[in-house]
């Protein structure tokens, strides 16, 4: 996965397409139960090809079932995670240049 995104940013940056930042998605697994976080796809390497491209990591979404009822409702703008606070800080941010 880390060699499709930084692919994805190498050609973006080819094409002068501003890049935001990365979002990891299904990042971790958090236990409901002790709140431990699994890596259930292996270590991530997301905060290295931010860094490698200069770009912000966002957010590192876990693999949630709210996330998936949410969608499935059509009420995904609804959802809310203490992970997606500064987001829109950072949109409102890059907004501005």
């Amino acid at each position: 996965v880390s060699m499709i995104v930084s692919k994805a940013a190498k050609m973006a940056e080819k094409m002068k397409i501003p890049i935001i930042g990365l979002v990891e998605n299904m990042a971790y697994y958090k236990c409901p139960d002790c709140g431990k976080e699994h890596s259930v796809f292996g270590e991530s390497h997301v905060s290295e090809i931010a860094k490698e491209h200069n770009v912000e990591l966002l957010a590192r979404m876990p693999i949630d079932p709210k996330i998936s009822k949410a969608c499935d409702r059509g009420l995904i703008e609804l959802f809310e995670n203490d992970w997606l606070d500064k987001i829109p800080f950072i949109l409102e941010k890059d907004m501005e240049l």
